[in-house]
């Protein structure tokens, strides 16, 4: 899913001052608090802030009820769809008018819909499930309408927030419109959630660590890798177990989907419907294949192949980085990979 767009000269105004934020509450005494929670915040433009979150825990509402996460427990968020001020509303209301008893006001509602461009594309997906037949009708001709003009990209929205915590995923939408944050240069904050793409906690052990590489390391021409908080000396044995899954195209789910080892039937799914070529599509990888799970040791390190399971000895000392090797198609893909990690003596 994509988020809107901000530029990256909008990340300060993204993060209100410490004036604009009520101060947390002390802790009460003889209690231990507990320790604040470090993310790295993937903004709307993908520059990225560390940030320390200054809320406690999340609330997340989700259809089986309000869930109370400690930010302690939350390992990563991925912020769904929000809309601009002001433009949920008359989304909303033009749905509402396509079950009007005026065909009028049916058909302005569909032209108001349409011309919302993608913001219409989740309300228009839920309306097409609507019990009312003509409602359900129209929903699915804006859709069509939407997906005729739309790049796969902007079609592939998501509602939901998605909150993977240390024991379960929570799926829903986090209560609130901005965190209360610290950050390094800018103090004490509130960060806007429709300015974010996602939270990643920064936690981690020198020994061990469970992380989560997220899709968008398996995105065409991004080859940014993810730096974990495992240390590596040369000669150490590193252990690496992958599971999960990242939908290629999300528009074909099931059909373009990566485990950790790779797209293993690309040149099948490439003569079934070629891959786009020419200027802006990614070159082949120099290590492993599309949708593989890829690890080097400190940034200047030799790639090496780590698919679903891997064990070998450390060639050079530092963190290790984790990647996925990138898709050959343009949307925006989904899912990710939980990656255990253990290191051992030499």
């Amino acid at each position: 899913m994509r988020l809107r767009l901000v530029p990256a000269a909008a990340l300060v105004a993204a993060l209100g001052w410490a004036a604009s934020s009520p101060s947390l509450p002390a802790p009460a005494p003889n209690s231990t608090p507990a320790p604040a929670a470090e993310f790295e915040a993937r903004m709307g433009d993908d520059s990225v802030v560390k940030v320390t979150l200054a809320e406690p825990v999340l609330v997340v509402a989700t259809k089986y009820g309000r869930l109370t996460v400690p930010a302690a427990d939350v390992r990563k968020v991925e912020l769904g769809f929000r809309y601009p001020e002001g433009a949920e509303a008359k989304i909303d209301r033009a749905v509402q008018d396509l079950g009007s008893p005026s065909f009028e006001t049916r058909e302005a509602a569909e032209k108001t819909l349409v011309g919302f461009d993608h913001l219409a594309v989740p309300a228009a997906r839920r309306a097409t499930h609507s019990p009312d037949p003509e409602v359900a009708r129209r929903a699915a001709a804006v859709l069509k309408k939407l997906e005729d003009k739309l790049p796969p990209e902007k079609l592939a929205l998501r509602d939901q927030d998605v909150v993977e915590t240390t024991e379960f995923t929570a799926r829903g939408r986090i209560d609130a419109d901005q965190l209360k944050v610290r950050t390094r240069y800018f103090g004490d904050s509130a960060l806007r959630l429709a300015d974010v793409r996602s939270l990643r906690a920064l936690g981690g052990t020198s020994g061990a660590a469970e992380v989560t590489v997220d899709a968008s390391y398996a995105r065409a021409n991004h080859p940014e890798w993810l730096a974990t908080a495992v240390e590596v000396a040369a000669g150490q044995t590193l252990e690496i177990s992958a599971t999960g899954r990242i939908e290629m195209r999300p528009t074909l789910p099931g059909r373009y989907a990566s485990g950790p080892d790779g797209l293993t039937n690309l040149a099948a799914l490439a003569a079934a419907a070629p891959p786009p070529a020419g200027p802006g599509m990614p070159a082949p990888p120099a290590v492993g294949i599309p949708g593989q799970l890829i690890g080097r040791v400190g940034p200047n390190g030799a790639p090496f192949v780590v698919g679903s399971s891997y064990k070998g000895k450390a060639a050079g000392s530092g963190k290790l980085q984790l990647r996925v090797g990138s898709s050959p198609y343009p949307q925006e893909p989904t899912g990710g990979y939980k990656v255990k990690v253990t290191v051992g003596g030499p």
